[in-house]
């Protein structure tokens, strides 16, 4: 017995516990569960994703729909204390101490879904799918977002499908999540895009673009010139001093 035995009282290290929220055991004879593990592992990697988003565009949009999948996993904590739902394989904690009702995993996923879906149909009105384009223009658009949103819908029911493939959670746990993720996803998209993208006017949207004037006057997140990204946090107008674009042309 040495010193680097566990059981050992002259052990350097203290009792370890696994980090559960990246910790996932799969079935090594089955060939889709490392797909399948990878994919449950996803909506982590999506707050990655958004933080990327944020530093290179630095646009009020990404940082709302990081913000909605903060709040969406904060509902998904109080709905398993509310439901209570034990997971499929009571007594087995390695798959799960917690409450299994619903799956947050796929409460992510619809979350996603719904906003996603959301925003393409909306994009004409944002000026990025102009109603005015012509000709096999038009078609690349249409066949991209189409692409776009088939494979967001694809990933999301991969990501679902693995929870109970992994045994997690049970069919209707994931059903459930998916469910209140799709319609967490469509609230909020209502909420802070489309009722401010097409109620200006409104109280939300009059919030919204309150909170989009203060983002540019801050200058977003980030500080390096990629793209159209220009400057970076501390170089908006409200800090530096430089007036709005569209504000300095008027002037001119």
């Amino acid at each position: 017995m040495t010193s680097l035995d566990p059981n050992s009282a002259l052990s350097p290290l203290p009792p370890l516990k696994s980090f559960s929220l990246t910790h996932i055991l799969y079935d090594p004879t089955h060939p889709l569960s490392i797909p399948l593990t990878l994919l449950s592992l996803s909506p982590i990697f999506l707050f990655v994703s958004y933080f990327t988003l944020l530093i290179f565009t630095r646009r009020l949009t990404i940082l709302l729909l990081a913000l909605g999948q903060v709040g969406n996993e904060v509902l998904s904590w109080i709905l398993k204390r509310l439901l209570k739902g034990d997971r499929p394989y009571i007594g087995h904690g390695e798959v799960g101490t917690g409450y299994g009702m619903p799956s947050s995993h796929s409460q992510a996923a619809g979350f996603l879904v719904a906003w996603g879906i959301g925003y393409s149909l909306t994009l004409a009105k944002r000026g990025v799918a102009s109603k005015h384009s012509e000709g096999r223009l038009v078609l690349v658009r249409k066949a991209r977002n189409g692409i776009y949103v088939f494979g967001l819908i694809v990933w999301s029911i991969g990501v679902s499908y693995s929870r109970w493939h992994l045994h997690y959670h049970s069919p209707i746990q994931v059903i459930a999540g998916y469910t209140a993720g799709l319609i967490a996803g469509s609230a909020y998209f209502i909420l802070t895009e489309y009722l401010p993208l097409h109620y200006p006017t409104s109280l939300l949207g009059k919030i919204h673009g309150g909170l989009e004037n203060l983002w540019e006057g801050v200058g977003g997140v980030g500080g390096w010139a990629l793209g159209d990204a220009k400057g970076g946090w501390g170089e908006g107008w409200l800090i530096s001093g430089a007036m709005p674009l569209e504000k300095g042309k008027k002037k001119q």
